[in-house]
């Protein structure tokens, strides 16, 4: 089984993947590097971008029986959607979406811009404020909805993985069928794994921000803050499943609607 983790960036998605490969390896499932021909050449970690139709295929060849950790924060293509949810259905695959309060992961990806030009990184440097952030957020929302709502996706949120880890890890054993040492798997994803921490800490956003920016990024994310934390999410991303559904339809009916004219003017 391939354990795909997505996440936003600076959501704690690093942090997931730790705990999922901590668990996974002490329930005897060994994290081994992947050859570079199937995931990013050069990283750390077992990590891919894009996300393609091949690359899938190609991952779940090598992985064969074994349950192997994979990060990504790529998009998914409306044409990858169903593949998805047919590769989760035959648990052959399990994503995991991570996500947080926007308004902390602005504050992050502010932290993350001041400590990578501090150290002449070109990786979030241009992440120089708050609006700055917003903007690059807000392009990745829609591609966390687009994760989260494929069915069988785990969403985990980060304050339920960073500040409850045993809820968190009673989730994942639940979507992985696996049972592992608690304790020795918050060690691996707490001490001794990189996760790329910054402050670790809850709702930054009411002690950090003035009240002019707290009001302008209630009202930039207001539609996912309301869906998320005063909604039902499950509905939420029920409701965006049938839209994307509905589009692979369309194009599908229009793909055949032109295969069919080809044939005809053949003739």
């Amino acid at each position: 089984m391939l354990i795909l983790c997505y996440g936003i960036t600076k959501s704690g998605s690093t942090l997931t993947f730790e705990l999922v490969r901590g668990m996974l390896e002490n329930a005897g499932h060994l994290q081994q590097r992947l050859p570079d021909e199937v995931v990013n050449p050069g990283h750390r970690i077992n990590y891919i971008q894009p996300v393609t139709r091949k690359r899938l295929d190609d991952l779940l060849s090598v992985i064969g029986e074994r349950r192997i950790a994979v990060k990504t924060h790529a998009a998914l293509a409306d044409p990858l959607f169903e593949y998805v949810e047919e590769l989760q259905a035959t648990r052959q695959l399990q994503v995991i979406a991570s996500w947080r309060d926007p308004r902390d992961i602005c504050l992050s990806m502010v932290d993350a811009g001041a400590h990578a030009r501090a150290a002449g990184r070109k990786e979030f440097s241009l992440m120089t404020d708050i609006h700055v952030a917003a903007n690059e957020l807000s392009n990745q929302i829609p591609k966390f909805v687009k994760w989260a709502c494929a069915k069988g996706t785990l969403a985990l949120e980060y304050d339920v993985v960073a500040f409850s880890p045993d809820t968190a890890i009673e989730r994942i054993e639940s979507v992985l069928g696996v049972r592992c040492d608690r304790e020795q798997a918050k060690r691996h994803a707490f001490e001794v794994a990189f996760t790329q921490k910054n402050k670790a800490e809850k709702n930054r956003f009411l002690r950090e921000l003035n009240e002019t920016e707290k009001a302008g990024l209630q009202e930039r994310f207001v539609d996912f803050l309301q869906r998320m934390y005063e909604g039902e999410p499950a509905e939420w991303f029920a409701l965006e499943r049938a839209r994307i559904l509905q589009r692979c339809r369309s194009r599908s009916e229009r793909a055949g609607g032109m295969v069919r004219k080809r044939r005809r003017a053949r003739a």
